[in-house]
Formats: C-alpha cells, sequence, structure tokens
C-alpha cells in the first residue's frame, strides 16, 4: 500500500470514528428508562440525571432511576459536586411512591439536593428503597449517584 493510501485510509478511519462517536454521545445506556418529559412528576425543570445502583446494589439488578432538580441552585451544586467527584456524594430528596415510574417511587424535584457529605441516617440505596417504597415515603432519603449519563440541563 502506498503512502498515499495509507494517509487516505487513516484519515477515512478517523472520520468515521468521529461520527460514531458523536452519534453516541447523550444516548441513553441500553436499559436505560425513558427520558422524563415535562409530564413526568420526576421531571427537573432546571436539569435531569441518569443515575444507577452500579456496583453497589444487593440484589444482582442494575436499577437506573432519572432524578430532577427544580432548583436552579440545586442543579448547579450537584453539577460542581458531580465534577469533582463524578460518582461520588450523595443526591436525593422526599421519596413519592409512584407505580408509573421503573422503580416504584421518585425524588421530588422540588426537594432535591446533592451534597458530598450528608447525616448518616438519611442515607439508603436504591435498592432499600425500590424494595419498599412506601417504608421512604413523605421522607428525605439519599442515595450514591453513579452517574449513567451526563447531566441534562431542561
Amino acid at each position: 500500500m502506498s503512502g498515499a493510501a495509507k494517509i487516505l485510509t487513516a484519515s477515512l478511519f478517523a472520520l468515521l470514528l468521529t461520527i460514531l462517536l458523536s452519534c453516541a454521545e447523550g444516548s441513553l445506556p441500553p436499559s436505560a428508562p425513558p427520558a422524563p418529559t415535562p409530564s413526568d412528576p420526576w421531571f427537573g425543570t432546571a436539569g435531569n440525571v441518569l443515575i444507577s445502583d452500579r456496583g453497589l446494589d444487593s440484589d444482582g439488578i442494575l436499577d437506573q432511576i432519572w432524578i430532577g432538580f427544580n432548583s436552579a441552585s440545586n442543579w448547579q451544586d450537584f453539577l460542581a459536586l458531580h465534577q469533582q467527584h463524578p460518582n461520588g456524594g450523595w443526591i436525593g430528596g422526599v421519596v413519592v411512591v409512584e407505580p408509573r415510574n421503573p422503580l416504584g417511587f421518585y425524588f421530588d424535584p422540588n426537594t432535591v439536593k446533592a451534597a458530598e457529605i450528608t447525616a448518616e441516617m438519611i442515607q439508603t440505596s436504591l435498592d432499600a428503597i425500590k424494595k419498599n417504597p412506601a417504608h421512604f415515603a413523605n421522607a428525605r432519603w439519599v442515595v450514591v449517584p453513579v452517574t449513567e449519563q451526563n447531566p441534562r440541563q431542561e
């Protein structure tokens, strides 16, 4: 293969790779629940993030949930925390039982906050809430946010 042909082949490969990677950006993991819409009660007007219990689950099932923020300042706090600790800290709010949500609950977007440190007595897991959402309902709880998709500002 001549030098010009090698350069052309490498250029075409690089172009194809760039196109494929740009198409994948922002795409959801295959098992992800659909992104929330404004008609969903868990939709955040300031921003939304898909998190999971990847590596933290206790039932062997990967759980994923969209968490919405209605407060712009709480959303900005989350983004700053996410930048410093992409899969660390805590996120949560008041738990609302909702059979239409894939996990049977959501965090009220009016109450959602993120923090690096929280009181231990409000720390739990997605598995624990999923197992018995009514037990956690109407109270503030936080979970470790393993981010599955980059946060989306609305």
